[in-house]
């Protein structure tokens, strides 16, 4: 009876290990048989489009983020919260009136009835964000700085440069006050060193394009006279003849300081000879007069 149960058994366990086998590979069969839906293109997201901005501003922006700083009600932030980000508008704003002058400086000569546009993509240290300011407030900024590059720097007059700096400070403070914010520092005093100033020095570059071109037009004219000058081109017996006169007067050098040094030398062996006869002369003096 044992025998006949431990034999039941072990079939048993066989057919088991014999149908998990067979389901795990049937398994693996309909699994390779099974094709996966592709999912819609049209509800990925797109990874190549532009990062979003700076998350500080996380939903505000533009217009929006003007109202907001200027103490309007912005639906999902309160005023503890708006407070808390307005000294990092700061800089935004800044930005933003610095690079519309800078326009005007860069497009000098233009329209001046032209109005800059009120949305500007600004440079974050955490992204990115679109500010918006005043039309209004932007078209002074960006006329004073046209006739400052424009009409005052061909001629300077400092009521010009006055007018000019006050009209910018005024639409300054007006923007800083409108969204609560202290102006430490009048933008005049920063704004107005931008404009570049040419260098009258031409640089190494320049001189030597200039040498180039003045040397390529330097033909001769008529009787041996240079483009652009009134001397003479010398021809090539007068440059013999100069170098003939040259090398003569320093060979006349050379004698000369030839002589000068034979004469140095033969001062002092004649007065050695004179000397030598003088004494001569005394010694014979002596033996001839009487004891």
């Amino acid at each position: 009876m044992s025998n006949f149960m431990m034999n039941m058994i072990s079939w048993v366990l066989l057919l088991l290990v014999i149908l998990t086998l067979y389901l795990i590979d049937k398994i693996n069969h309909l699994s390779k048989m099974y094709d996966a839906p592709k999912p819609d293109a049209s509800i990925l997201p797109d990874f190549e489009t532009e990062i979003p901005g700076d998350l500080l501003f996380s939903g505000l922006e533009g217009k929006k983020l003007w109202d907001a700083m200027n103490g309007k009600e912005v639906e999902g932030f309160d005023a503890s919260m708006i407070e808390a980000l307005r000294p990092h508008y700061e800089p935004i704003l800044r930005e933003h009136i610095t690079a519309t002058f800078k326009d005007g400086l860069e497009e000098v000569g233009g329209d001046e009835s032209k109005v800059p546009s009120s949305l500007r993509k600004i440079e974050t240290v955490r992204g990115h964000i679109q500010s918006w300011l005043p039309p209004q407030h932007l078209g002074s900024i960006y006329r004073s700085a046209l006739e400052f590059a424009g009409t005052y720097a061909n001629d300077p007059n400092a009521d010009t440069l006055v007018r000019l700096k006050q009209t910018v400070d005024s639409v300054v403070d007006m923007l800083y006050q409108r969204v609560s914010i202290t102006n430490e520092v009048p933008f005049s005093d920063f704004l107005f060193d931008t404009m570049p100033i040419e260098d009258d020095e031409p640089t190494t570059e320049d001189a030597m394009l200039a040498l180039t071109d003045q040397s390529a037009r330097a033909e001769v004219l008529g009787d041996g006279l240079l483009e652009d000058s009134n001397e003479r081109e010398l021809t090539p017996q007068e440059l013999a003849q100069g170098l003939e006169h040259a090398q003569a007067y320093e060979d006349a050098q050379r004698q000369e300081i030839a002589a000068e040094t034979v004469e140095a030398v033969m001062i002092p062996e004649s007065e050695t000879d004179l000397s030598a006869q003088e004494a001569a002369a005394e010694e014979a003096s002596l033996e001839v007069k009487p004891a």
